[in-house]
């Protein structure tokens, strides 16, 4: 796999025009770039609109990036909506690469339609050790989401990848807990919103848990997100806003009847390191999916810099985008990391 940057649409329009039959191609655009470059986009070729690009030069805001591949290697399937009407074109689809543990799906979804549990418990068939890695199309002013396969606009679609190199995948969380846990007493798990938090209105009870005035809550979201426990694993939960009625609207499901642990941010250079330093081997191409609330908090304490610095002496080969929400293996996060290697 190869990783692609174009500072200009017209380098961008060039490659896509000129691919060669025998590649496949998958671009990480703003969605005004994913627009224009969509109706010269060839069947095999997949267009997703972002919130930021990364590239072989690091991050980047305003560019074109992305990777090429050998087109043989790919299966290319449109998600519907509801998913499930999608089911045996994704199992047909996995049942020939499901045999191969350095197979991979590529999941991207539309950023606002909140939709991303419905679409991963869709895929009830694929096994739990399967890698699955996604983000979530980021909009434009108008709040529309673009993805394409070829010139055909979609909502959802799913890439398989038959590997034969070894493929490792990674999720950071810069984030840990902070000692605190709350019970999630009355939740709208499909709208993502909780009504309250150890019996008491969420609002309320999240800032006191956290010790700030409860008009002052939202301010403290980037900082204090929560986290769902899944076994050993940590899912990040990331509040959106505080309504009028006190109840708290997320970027993911929150069920009723569940604790979740409240989160503190720790060193995220130090994580990186650490991240990095754990990964098996090195690899000679990577993907790397980072969700927006980051990007927020990267640009904020200017640390994109220094992030770049570690990541692309770890792997130049890399490539990725901003998103609005990450899927791994089965679970949807926020405010994470999704690095997907290949040796």
């Amino acid at each position: 796999m190869k990783a692609l940057s174009f500072h200009t649409l017209d380098e961008a329009k060039r490659h896509l025009e000129a691919l060669d039959v025998s590649r496949g191609l998958v671009l990480f655009a703003s969605a005004a770039a994913v627009r224009e470059l969509s109706p010269l986009a060839p069947p095999r070729a997949v267009l997703c609109s972002t919130k930021g690009e990364y590239t072989p030069e690091g991050y980047r805001s305003g560019t074109v990036t992305g990777f090429e591949y050998d087109a043989r290697i790919a299966e290319i399937t449109e998600i519907l909506q509801p998913p499930v009407l999608s089911s045996v074109g994704l199992n047909a689809a996995y049942q020939k690469v499901k045999d191969n543990a350095n197979a991979f799906l590529l999941l991207l979804c539309d950023g606002t339609a909140a939709m991303e549990e419905t679409i991963l418990s869709s895929l009830f068939f694929i096994a739990p050790e399967f890698k699955v890695i996604g983000g979530s199309a980021a909009d434009d002013e108008s709040g529309e989401t673009y993805i394409y396969i070829g010139s055909r606009r979609v909502q959802n679609l799913g890439v398989f990848f038959d590997m034969a190199a070894r493929t490792t995948l990674i999720k950071e969380n810069i984030y840990v807990p902070a000692g605190s846990t709350m019970l999630v007493t009355e939740a709208d798990v499909f709208g993502r919103t909780v009504f309250s938090f150890n019996g008491r209105p969420a609002a309320e009870e999240y800032a006191r848990v956290l010790g700030v005035p409860e008009g002052e809550l939202e301010q403290h979201f980037l900082s204090s997100p929560l986290g769902k426990r899944y076994e050993d694993d940590l899912i990040i939960a990331s509040p959106m806003k505080a309504n009028p009625d006190g109840s708290v609207t997320f970027y993911s499901q929150v069920m009723s009847s569940t604790y979740v642990e409240v989160l503190s941010l720790a060193d995220p250079l130090a994580v990186l390191e650490e991240t990095l330093g754990a990964s098996p081997y090195k690899p000679s191409f990577v993907l790397n999916i980072n969700c927006t609330l980051r990007d927020q908090l990267f640009t904020r304490d200017r640390l994109w810099g220094a992030f770049d610095d570690r990541m692309l002496s770890f792997c130049g080969n890399t490539t990725g985008f901003i998103s609005y929400g990450e899927q791994y293996y089965k679970k949807h996060a926020n405010q994470t990391m999704i690095l997907l290697l290949v040796e």
